[in-house]
Order: structure tokens, then sequence, then C-alpha cells
């Protein structure tokens, strides 16, 4: 049986108080997934280009099942959805709700992707309507009927989607290894969080993946993932 050792990083606390840990893990490749969250966008992105794209071909070659998630909130875009009122006042100046637009789009909406990320033929894509890729989506039972334990996760928000889907995940049992330069950088925090002394790029995304390291899984970088898949298509 083919396996991918790939080296993860933890936050663990030691006799001597809390630090990284590091090891390689040796997992069976017939049991990973590669899930992409919310790439969807055919705006421009360095990140979704330059790290997200080369990890997932990285991945396919190496014989990694593949699957999306992504927003469809035509699902719940009634008048009286309570995320729409509060997405209203939070992300709306003039407080209109955040789900009108769903409201409008027409029953052929489609997300739209780079090149680069397109989801292939066999690679399911699940409409989500909330944070997570797994709350009423069928993902659970797709990942089941292949036999997955372990999610190598990329895309979009730390903060939001992203987290939320990987928490899910955990609670399902699901081993959970997040590229960590394969989402969000600085672009998350607020204007009050933003500090540029931190490696983060600000206090947001410092707590957000320290509290991820601590809690819900490990993480890698899309070259240690890249590096891991070509040892396995060289046989080493």
């Amino acid at each position: 049986m083919s396996t991918i050792d790939i080296p993860v990083r933890y936050y663990k606390d030691y006799p001597g108080g809390y630090d990284y840990g590091y090891e390689t893990l040796p997992l069976p490749l017939s049991e990973c997934t590669f899930l992409l969250v919310d790439v969807d966008g055919t705006a421009a992105n360095p990140v979704t280009e330059g790290q997200i794209a080369p990890a997932l071909e990285a991945g396919r070659q190496a014989g990694l099942r593949v699957a999306y998630v992504h927003n469809d909130l035509r699902l719940v875009a009634d008048p009286g959805n309570i995320v729409g009122e509060f997405w209203g006042k939070t992300k709306y100046a003039e407080g209109r709700s955040a789900l009108e637009p769903w409201r409008e789009m027409g029953k052929d909406f489609e997300p739209q992707y780079l090149d680069c990320v397109r989801p292939r033929g066999g690679e399911p894509n699940f409409p989500k309507w909330i944070w997570s890729g797994f709350h009423d989506t069928f993902l659970d039972q797709h990942l089941r009927s292949w036999g997955t334990r372990t999610l190598f996760v990329v895309g979009y928000s730390r903060r939001a989607c992203m987290h939320y889907t990987c928490a899910e995940a955990v609670g399902r049992n699901y081993r959970v290894i997040l590229l960590r330069d394969c989402s969000n950088g600085a672009e998350i925090e607020f204007p009050d969080t933003k500090d540029e002394s931190l490696p983060e790029g600000g206090w947001l995304n410092k707590i957000v993946l320290r509290n991820f390291e601590h809690l819900i899984g490990y993480t890698t970088t899309a070259e240690e993932f890249i590096e891991a898949c070509a040892q396995i298509e060289n046989g080493s």
C-alpha cells in the first residue's frame, strides 16, 4: 500500500511550557482526500494560483482523491434568514440583506473557477449554505464511501468556512491536515488587528492558527506537501 510521508506541525503542552511539535506522519494514500473549500472565483489570486494550484496538481499526480465545497446561499435566501439579517448589518453599510444577491440569481448558477483549480470529471463539488462543508451536505457520506480518514485542506477562509469545515471534520473523526499557506493571509485582519511584526501578519491570523494547531489538527505547507507527493511518485 502506498503511503504519503507528510511533515506536520502542531502546538502542544510540553513540561516546560507550550511550543510547536513536529513529526512526519506515514499515511495510507488510499485513505487521503484533498479537499478544496471555497476556491471558486475568477479574479487573480496569488494564493490560489501560486500555492493552492501547485499543491492540487501534486495531489492529483500522486493519486489523491479530490473533492470541493462551494457556497450556494440560494438554498436559504429567504427574507427571514437570520444570517442574512446579521450579515446585512456587519458586511453591508446600507444594511440590506446579505442574501439579497443570491435571491436574484437564476436556477442555472454554477460556481466559476480559475482554470488552474477548476474541478475535473469525477471530483465532486458540494454546495453549502453556511460555513461548514459538512452541514446539510453529502460530503461526509461521500468521503466515507471512499474510505477517507485524512483530509488535506486548502481554501478560504481561515476564520470562517474553512475553519468550520475543518472543525466539523474532526467531529466526524477525520484527521485534518491544513496547508497553512494555502489560505488567507493578512487580508482577513481587521484594521486594529494588523501587526506586521508577526509572521502571520496580525493577531487574528495568529490566534486562529494557534487555536487550530492546538485543538483541531495538524498543519503543513504547500512546499512540504508537494515534496511528499513527489516522493510517492519517485517510489521512495
